[in-house]
């Protein structure tokens, strides 16, 4: 880990001494758009699908969310670009929403520059909001919004049982004086019928309301507060984060597909094609619903470096640490090599380094490749002899942007793989996760998969997409108690025990199991800000027959469980997204 403390410091100095030829956004004056743009939103599969097409230039997805001011600046380079039919329909229904252009609005009560939601606004392509208001001479505006959903699951196998959900709740969004950003958003749900089917959602099933207390209700909140001035922005926010660039949100580094947001502060800074990031987050411990209070605190803190190198190739690298117990203020230096200062404060090792790296490739119009690695702990001289605590994962993937010659047409596969024990801490409390969720790679440590998609947008309000993913792990095992016969590095709450081999452990050992899924989904908006979808997902899983490798230990006689922990499923989701 020293030489590749080393090795990142000396790549830092380079990637500062880079002068590229392209830059993303230089020095700004007060604007308006300085609050985020929340991850999810549609308009980030769009900017992807012009970068890759080559149609805007420095576009980068390594450090999400980004503001509504980048995203109008991004929307704006297309403008002058040869687009398709439909690519010009979904140009001019996101320069609506992100730069106010032209400022064509609905809202329910009456506002400036705005036409009434009864009756006549209603069936409209127009963006719709409770209410709005702005004053362009003080780069200063402020949106209210309504949100809504109904949504209908039902599963028919392995057993037949449905689940109705519905959602209510409300948006803050705006900028103050060209500097200060602020976004809040608030949704409460209620569910009626299945609670299993409920929570096999992946954040439903992670909401402790719904899980613990009521049974029935479910809740969620984001907020930010952002400052920006020139090339530096701070924020205190409460958001999903996404580092790495991965295809899916998924990305080995910091995910945040299907992980519960938490707190942090950020302070950034963004000159030219060099971006720089130090966040401090409050994590919450996988312990947070046992009844034995009190519970011991967990942070945060990351480092994230990406600069560009011309148009077509960004590098960047991450350093973060997972710490328990105390706040450190040594952890909340912005500009800090976290290993180097660890060693100065832990004796015992009790704080989780980590160390990533990730880069993306354009490597001709329509096509890119991209990729990224996360390094949790070295011992260079015990590579390839089965040393357990040689713990990484890689992630690599790619894109073709107008598939096989349809110009609305996206590919995309990726392919992630993460070695035994990796996002695992001997102080089980260090693990690289925040409420009983992977921060890093969600298909967990002892397994790999493999990603594809295909999305076609044929114009603004129709949206289809084909999703597929194989996913390989090998398990840990355990008697028909629970209690652990045989650790494969499968469980990123449980590092090396006794039940494990610390010099003989090896990729998908364990129980072996291949998990298989299929995904169409179909979205139509026929007015702005109401959606109607359906998604169908078949999911196939098949435990390999004969004996689980298990090298060192002989389970021969004992009980070992063979409860599948993952089950094949057939479900149908429908439902409408109203957003006014």
């Amino acid at each position: 880990m020293q030489f590749l403390g080393a090795v990142l410091c000396v790549l830092v100095i380079l990637a500062w001494a880079v002068r590229p030829i392209e830059g993303q956004v230089l020095t700004s004056e007060p604007h308006i758009g300085v609050e985020q743009v929340p991850l999810g939103d549609d308009v980030y599969a769009f900017l992807r699908h012009l970068s890759v097409r080559g149609l805007i230039k420095s576009y980068s997805e390594s450090e999400l969310p980004i503001s509504e001011f980048e995203v109008a600046g991004f929307l704006h380079q297309a403008e002058s670009a040869k687009l398709s039919n439909a690519e010009r329909e979904l140009l001019q229904k996101y320069l609506r929403t992100y730069a106010h252009e032209p400022r064509e609005a609905v809202t329910m009560f009456a506002s400036q520059d705005a036409e009434p939601l009864f009756f006549e606004g209603m069936f409209t392509d127009k963006d719709k909001y409770l209410y709005q208001w702005y004053d362009d001479s003080t780069k200063s505006d402020f949106f209210v919004h309504g949100i809504g959903s109904a949504e209908y699951l039902h599963q028919t196998d392995p057993t037949s049982e449905s689940v109705a959900l519905f959602n209510l709740g409300g948006r803050f969004s705006g900028t103050l004086s060209g500097h200060v950003g602020y976004f809040m958003q608030t949704t409460n749900g209620e569910k009626w019928g299945s609670q299993h089917l409920a929570l096999e959602n992946p954040l439903l099933g992670k909401n402790n309301d719904l899980r613990y207390f009521s049974g029935q209700f479910f809740d969620f909140t984001t907020a930010e507060l952002s400052y920006n001035n020139g090339w530096f922005t701070g924020k205190l926010a409460r958001e999903a984060v996404a580092i790495g660039g991965g295809y899916q949100n998924d990305n080995v580094i910091l995910s945040a597909d299907n992980v519960p947001t938490y707190d942090f502060l950020s302070l950034g800074a963004h000159v030219g094609a060099v971006r720089y990031q130090a966040m401090y987050a409050s994590l919450v411990q996988d312990t947070v619903t046992t009844p034995e209070p009190p519970f011991p605190v967990k942070y945060m803190t990351v480092h994230d470096l990406t600069f560009g190198i011309g148009r077509d190739v960004e590098l960047g690298f991450t350093d973060m640490i997972i710490f328990t117990e105390r706040f450190d203020l040594a952890y909340l230096n912005p500009f800090s090599f976290l290993n180097t200062v660890k060693k100065g404060l832990d004796d015992e090792d009790h704080d989780n380094n980590n160390l990533g790296a990730h880069a993306r490739w354009n490597i001709a119009p329509g096509i890119e490749v991209r990729g990224q690695s996360f390094l949790d702990d070295l011992v260079a001289s015990k590579i390839g002899t089965g040393y357990w605590s040689n713990k990484w994962a890689w992630q690599f993937g790619g894109m073709w942007a107008g598939a096989f010659g349809i110009p609305d047409l996206d590919w995309e596969a990726e392919w992630i793989r993460a070695e035994p024990y990796t996002y695992t801490h001997w102080d089980t409390t260090g693990s690289t996760s925040t409420s009983k969720t992977l921060l890093g790679a969600q298909i967990g440590p002892n397994s790999q998969s493999y990603w594809a998609t295909l999305r076609w947008a044929p114009d603004a309000k129709w949206t289809f997409s084909l999703e597929g993913e194989l996913i390989e792990r090998g398990e840990n095992l355990y008697d028909s108690s629970g209690n652990l016969l045989y650790n494969a590095g499968a469980d990123y709450r449980v590092s090396m025990t006794a039940q494990g081999a610390p010099n003989d452990t090896h990729f998908l050992e364990g129980r072996r199991v291949n998990i298989f899924t299929v995904t169409p989904e179909i979205e139509f908006e026929p007015w702005r800000g109401l959606t109607f979808f359906a998604t169908g997902t078949k999911k196939l899983v098949d435990y390999l027959k004969g004996a689980p490798l298990t090298p060192g230990f002989n389970l021969t006689g004992l009980a070992v469980s063979q409860a599948p922990l993952e089950l094949p499923e057939t479900l149908i989701d429908i439902g409408v997204k109203a957003f006014f």
